[in-house]
């Protein structure tokens, strides 16, 4: 009896249609019932698996266009440049001027990370610190985690951030005060896009004294810079689905419910 022949070439028409896909798809498209016959016609090509949704969909590595932090999404599904999940979360945290708490790392990665936290500490490819009561991811390189630790104990005082210029520079100790609180309260993504703002200010070598006020590195603040040129900023839900006030309509039509009965 023949072994069947699968022709890889078949999953190309695939992927260009649809860009994102997963492994039954995949399947039918070959003919074939086996996971491991369609990994072997996967591996013709460069490809991707999601670090999202326990890696269940696949995309070509020339559809992905991977933005300038090495990650891409296309309906939902989420893809990294550097492989799972925990790779990504690794690199995140390792290439990172801070480290990262779990909550502004999940905002970056848009999925759960404590768990691969965790499991990378345990593993011993990360390093986790308590700052100001809080646990903190870090690189396991003695140096670059002692620049991260400074950087996270660094206190904010008026004089060292940009936005306290003239004219906010003859505001009130109390406004001051308010302005250091907010910008404490600001994760990796936020404080990098603030000093893009400041930067895209000041103009020529924005970055570099942006740099020596904020202690962020200027290739940091040009990420920033670059997002908010290019309107790369994604904005998020602020209230949870049904949260808030509700529609006129809706509560119209309850009051005259309430008054028919």
């Amino acid at each position: 009896m023949r072994t069947p022949q699968f022709d890889s070439d078949t999953l190309l028409p695939l992927f260009r249609r649809r860009q994102v896909v997963t492994m039954d798809q995949m399947k039918a498209a070959l003919g074939t019932t086996v996971d491991r016959t369609v990994f072997r016609k996967l591996r013709e090509f460069p490809y991707h698996s999601s670090y999202s949704h326990r890696g269940r969909f696949y995309t070509l590595d020339a559809l992905a266009d991977f933005d300038d932090r090495g990650l891409w999404s296309c309906d939902g599904a989420f893809f990294s440049r550097f492989g799972t999940l925990m790779d990504t979360a690794e690199q995140f945290v390792t290439r990172s001027d801070r480290g990262f708490l779990a909550s502004e790392l999940t905002g970056e990665l848009q999925v759960p990370v404590k768990e691969p936290l965790l499991k990378l500490v345990s593993a011993q490819r990360l390093v986790r610190k308590q700052v100001a009561g809080q646990y903190v991811y870090c690189a396991t390189d003695a140096a670059k985690r002692t620049q991260q630790l400074q950087q996270r104990h660094m206190p904010m005082t008026a004089e060292t951030l940009p936005f306290l210029r003239d004219p906010l520079a003859q505001s009130s100790d109390e406004t001051k005060a308010a302005i250091i609180l907010f910008f404490s309260t600001l994760n990796e993504r936020q404080r990098r896009l603030y000093a893009g703002l400041e930067s895209l200010r000041l103009g020529h070598g924005g970055d570099s004294h942006i740099a020596a006020l904020t202690g962020l590195d200027v290739h940091t603040i040009a990420k920033g810079r670059s997002e908010l040129l290019a309107h790369d900023v994604r904005l998020e839900r602020i209230r949870r689905p049904g949260a808030g006030r509700p529609r006129l309509e809706k509560k119209h039509r309850k009051s005259s419910t309430r008054s028919k009965s």
